[in-house]
């Protein structure tokens, strides 16, 4: 948190000074290019998903601030943008959902200080007045994913989901902070539709095409 007060004054994009908010004029500006306006994710093998952002090296330095440096400033700005697109998607999402996000190992928790995923469904759930509840869990620590293949070896048997038949019939929001090859993602939906969850969404910050 005191990290947080000291070094947002620095835009966290390009790293100049700035006298407010998280990045400067020029790279909000910038960001706002990396809005995802468009439905690219059947070539992933997802049936539905929606981000905020393109992967872009923009939205990666954010994020990494964000995942990495627990500036929770950051997260809070994607949850409300988040919220903002499941107002303007109302046709994807339903009024009876669950937001579930895509759990952290937690060797991954100790070495990082938080849960970024658990702060990002939280803060969704706060603001969308959405139930939120942990119906998957990663009980296994993983190697850092740095290669494509690694990324779909690493996600086989990542998870374990939990059976709760009342949630049976909402729709499950799935959150994570990057959809890369799918992969995670894929698993997931796997687990899920194993235990009779059939109505899946999956939301990201960043989704790379």
């Amino acid at each position: 948190m005191i990290l947080d007060i000291m070094i947002t004054p620095m835009c966290l994009i390009c790293e100049r000074e700035v006298s407010n908010g998280l990045c400067c004029d020029k790279c909000f500006f910038e960001l706002s290019k990396d809005f995802n306006d468009f439905d690219r994710t059947k070539s992933l093998g997802i049936t539905k998903a929606i981000s905020v952002f393109v992967y872009s090296d923009r939205t990666k330095k954010l994020i990494e601030s964000f995942k990495y440096n627990g500036f929770e400033r950051v997260g809070k700005f994607f949850a409300q943008l988040m919220a903002h697109k499941i107002e303007k998607n109302k046709s994807l999402f339903k009024e009876n959902s669950i937001i579930v996000p895509i759990p952290t190992s937690k060797a991954r928790i100790r070495e990082r200080g938080f849960d970024h995923t658990h702060f990002l469904a939280n803060e969704l759930s706060k603001l969308t007045n959405l139930k939120y509840k942990k119906l998957l869990f990663c009980p296994n620590y993983k190697i850092s994913q740095t290669k494509t293949n690694d990324r779909w070896e690493n996600s086989k048997n990542k998870f374990i989901g939990i059976d709760i038949p009342e949630y049976k019939n909402y729709q499950i929001i799935l959150i994570d902070d990057v959809i890369t090859t799918g992969a995670t993602m894929i698993s997931a939906i796997k687990v899920l539709n194993e235990l009779g969850y059939n109505d899946i969404i999956c939301l990201s910050v960043a989704m790379r095409f």
